[in-house]
């Protein structure tokens, strides 16, 4: 080792510079190592360190692919459960801001600044109500005949010569 200085400050050994890895980067940094004074034997004993351990990174690598491509649905699965419980809880309590906000924007131009905020939720939430109230009826499926929705009238089908399956209520 060459030692600069009377107090062993610092050394003027070369160092070993591959560049990115590319072929001729790590040619040149051999042969810029080599000219400055490098030892060949750490050249040498590099490359046979570097053969031995590159297929290890190899196989280590490919593991590691083979891990992720077992794990990624697991984590897409959990994104999506996330946004499907940010969905059914979060939009909800947007929805009845959203719709407070409107009607005190309503309740305001009708009742003035002081009624207005103490109506605006209640009658959202009345809103809302009623909007689930109607989709509940639509889902009881009570029966209706087949002309008109909500009419229980039904179309003779034996006067154009079909015969009508007999069905059992339930």
């Amino acid at each position: 080792m060459n030692q600069t200085g009377a107090d062993g400050g610092g050394s003027d050994d070369p160092s070993l510079s591959l560049g990115d890895g590319s072929g001729q980067e790590s040619l040149s940094g051999i042969t810029n190592f080599l000219q400055n004074g490098g030892d060949a034997g750490k050249v040498l004993s590099a490359s046979i360190v570097g053969l031995i351990v590159s297929p290890v990174v190899a196989v280590i690598d490919v593991i590691n692919a083979v891990a992720n491509f077992f794990a990624q649905p697991f984590n897409n699965a959990g994104d999506a459960i996330g946004s499907l419980l940010t969905g059914l809880f979060e939009a909800p309590g947007n929805l009845l801001i959203a719709g407070a906000d409107v009607s005190e924007t309503v309740l305001r131009s009708v009742l003035g600044e002081t009624l207005a905020g103490l109506f605006a939720f209640p009658v959202t939430v009345g809103l809302v109500m009623i909007g689930l109230y109607a989709v509940v009826r639509y889902l009881r499926e009570d029966e209706t005949g087949d002309v008109l929705p909500g009419l229980p009238i039904d179309v003779p089908t034996d006067i154009f010569g079909v015969e009508e399956e007999e069905t059992i209520d339930e």
